[in-house]
C-alpha cells in the first residue's frame, strides 16, 4: 500500500509565504489560487503549490468540483463573523489500494528494449511502430469516438503490462468515459484500481507530484519503478477542476520524465478546453481522422483529414517527424489471462 503523508521534513521546507497565505485565508474566508496570486503577488504555479501545502497541512479541504474549498481552521466569513469549524483539521492522506494478482513472464516479455517503449501499430511498410517514452516523456492522442482511440489505449495498457513486470512498471489509469478501458482491477501493476471519478484523479495526480519530489531526494543510483499515467478523455476530466488538474499535469510533465513518470493522454479534439500547457509539453502527438477540417487544423496535423480508416493515424514527434500508421489491435482479455495468475 502506498500512502502519502506530509512529513516533518516537508513541513520545514514550506514556501516562505505559507504563513501569509494562512492569514489571508483566515481574513477572507476564501481559499483559491487566484486570490493568493492576486493578494500576495505570486505566480499562479506557486500559488497552486501553496494551496497543496495548505491542504496537506489540514488547513483547507480537498477540491470539490466547482464548489469552494472548505476551510478547516477558524476564519472570518464575508460578514466578518468568526467561524469555528466543527471538525478538527487532520492531515490529508492519499492511499492506493494494494493489488493481489501475480504477474507471470510470457513470450511478450522476451527481447524487451532497455528503453521504455510503447507499441502503437504498424507503418505502411508493415514495420512495427513504437514510441520511446524515456526520450519523449509524454504522448498526446487526439481522436473522436468514431476512431480506434480506445483500442489503442487498451493496446498500450495490455502490451505494457505484458512486457514489463510490476517491479519495473506501475500504472495509474484514469478513464474519463467509464467503461471504455479494459483493465483488471487486481492487476499488480496498478497503484490504485482504475479511476473513473474525476475528484479521485486530482488526488492521484497530487500523489504523483509528491512522489516525484520524494524521488528527487533519493540517490540516483537507487532504481525506482517507472510510473505510466494514462488518461482517457482529458476534456471530460477537465470539466471537474480544470485549473488544478492542468497545473498538476503540467508539473508532472515538466519534472516527471527524469524521475520515471510518463503520460499518455487522449482527448477527443484539441479545442480551447484542452489545456495549452499540456499540448505544449507533448513532444509526441498521434492524431486520428478528425470529423472536419477545422478540427484537423487545430490538431496541428491538417493532413489527418485525408486518413481513410478509423484504424489509421499520424504520429508526429519532435525529432523524427511524421509517420502514418495503422493500429494493430490485440485481445486485451486474452493477454491478461496469460500474464496474470
Amino acid at each position: 500500500m502506498l500512502t502519502y503523508k506530509p512529513s516533518q521534513e516537508a513541513t520545514i521546507e514550506r514556501d516562505v509565504m505559507f504563513d501569509e497565505a494562512v492569514k489571508l485565508i483566515q481574513e477572507t474566508g476564501v481559499a483559491s489560487a487566484s486570490l493568493i496570486q492576486r493578494r500576495l503577488k505570486l505566480g499562479y504555479a506557486r500559488s497552486a503549490r501553496l494551496l497543496d501545502e495548505l491542504e496537506q497541512s489540514g488547513i483547507i479541504g480537498e477540491v470539490n468540483g466547482a464548489k469552494p474549498r472548505d476551510i478547516l481552521i477558524p476564519h472570518k466569513n464575508r460578514e466578518g463573523q468568526t467561524i469555528i469549524p466543527k471538525k478538527e483539521p487532520s492531515p490529508v492522506k492519499i492511499e492506493f489500494e494494494e493489488t493481489l494478482a501475480s504477474w507471470k513472464k510470457t513470450k511478450h516479455a522476451d527481447n524487451v528494449s532497455e528503453n521504455f517503449k510503447i507499441e502503437l501499430g504498424i507503418d505502411e511498410n508493415k514495420k512495427e511502430v513504437d514510441l520511446n517514452l524515456e526520450k519523449y516523456g509524454n504522448l498526446l492522442i487526439i481522436g473522436s469516438q468514431f476512431t480506434s482511440t480506445v483500442d489503442l489505449l487498451n493496446n498500450i495498457l495490455t502490451t505494457s503490462m505484458a512486457k514489463y513486470s510490476p517491479n519495473e512498471l506501475k500504472l495509474i489509469v484514469i478513464d474519463g468515459v467509464k467503461g471504455d478501458l479494459i483493465v483488471p482491477n487486481q492487476a499488480s501493476h496498478l497503484l490504485t484500481p482504475m479511476i473513473v471519478e474525476a475528484e479521485k484523479s486530482v488526488s492521484a495526480l497530487k500523489w504523483c507530484v509528491n512522489e516525484i519530489e520524494r524521488r528527487m531526494k533519493l540517490d540516483n543510483l537507487n532504481p525506482q519503478a517507472k510510473v505510466l499515467i494514462l488518461i482517457n478523455s482529458l476534456n471530460q476530466i477537465l470539466n471537474f477542476s480544470p485549473s488544478e488538474i492542468e497545473d498538476n499535469i503540467y508539473r508532472i510533465m515538466v519534472q516527471g520524465r527524469k524521475y520515471g513518470f510518463y503520460f499518455i493522454i487522449s482527448t477527443d479534439y484539441a479545442n480551447p478546453r484542452t489545456a495549452k500547457s499540456i499540448i505544449a509539453n507533448s513532444p509526441a502527438k498521434l492524431v486520428f481522422k478528425p470529423t472536419d477540417k477545422k478540427i484537423a487544423r487545430e490538431s496541428g496535423i491538417p493532413e489527418a483529414i485525408e486518413l481513410s480508416s478509423p484504424d489509421e493515424a499520424i504520429l508526429e514527434t519532435m525529432y523524427e517527424g511524421k509517420r502514418k500508421l495503422t493500429i494493430n489491435k490485440v485481445d486485451p482479455k486474452k493477454i491478461y489471462r496469460e500474464i496474470f495468475e
